[in-house]
């Protein structure tokens, strides 16, 4: 049985990620030049951060994890999954290893090395786009991975946009 995290919309930038049934939401928010990922904490009634991230284009980019992380280059928080790729690996909040990675035009989040999926975003442009999380041992991992999904996401968007563009001219 699977679990979907619905997104609010299409963005990736400003929406809401949640799960009504397992009382799991969280906030995706803009401003300046930052993304602050948030999740909502019914121990204390209130928004904890657990990430956020910086896409500049004429620096570099940068990310700070957890709500007393320090800001650290995404290089350096990534892991090099290999040459000529645009997988993302990193460790969760769990002590897990994952990799985001293209699959098909979508995104997939497995353990490194494997193939079978552990999370699928189902993006869809005219409705209700979701990650639907097929190993449920994954949800004590949350605040990082939806923090480098977003990360992932963004960065396919805008190389997808500079294919596009670069075949238009």
């Amino acid at each position: 049985m699977s679990v979907h995290l619905y997104l609010a919309n299409n963005s990736v930038r400003n929406t809401t990620i949640s799960c009504d049934s397992l009382g799991i939401h969280y906030t995706v928010s803009k401003a300046e030049k930052i993304v602050t990922l948030s999740r909502w904490d019914k121990m204390i009634n209130s928004d904890v951060v657990v990430g956020e991230f910086e896409l500049p284009f004429f620096k570099k980019d940068r990310i700070k994890v957890g709500p007393n992380g320090e800001w650290q280059l995404m290089r350096d928080y990534f892991d090099k999954p290999g040459l000529f790729t645009c997988s993302k690996a990193f460790t969760s909040n769990n002590g897990t290893k994952y990799i985001w990675k293209d699959h098909w035009g979508y995104l997939i989040m497995t353990h490194p090395g494997d193939k079978e999926p552990l999370i699928k975003y189902h993006h869809n442009t005219s409705g209700s786009s979701y990650l639907e999380v097929l190993d449920f041992s994954t949800i004590t991992g949350l605040d990082t991975i939806l923090l480098t999904f977003l990360i992932a996401e963004r960065k396919k968007r805008d190389y997808e946009a500079a294919a596009v563009a670069a075949a238009a001219s």
